[in-house]
């Protein structure tokens, strides 16, 4: 189920093709989100700069990320 969830995912990003508004976030635990750059925050301030910078945003878990 996870795996596939994370296809789907996945496949929406292909889907959207090479913008540059498409991020990528792995949870870290706790609550807390690390973005592509490094920056680490909570899920829902990451969310609140996805919205505000109009980026769209996926989160996933370490465990996904190392499949």
């Amino acid at each position: 189920m996870v795996r596939r969830d994370l296809k789907r995912r996945l496949r929406a990003i292909e889907v959207a093709g090479a913008k540059s508004d498409i991020e990528i976030w792995i949870g870290q635990g706790g609550g807390m989100v690390r973005g592509p750059h490094g920056e680490q925050m909570t899920r829902e301030e990451a969310e609140a700069l996805g919205r505000a910078t109009g980026r769209r945003l996926f989160f996933i878990s370490e465990v996904d990320a190392r499949l």
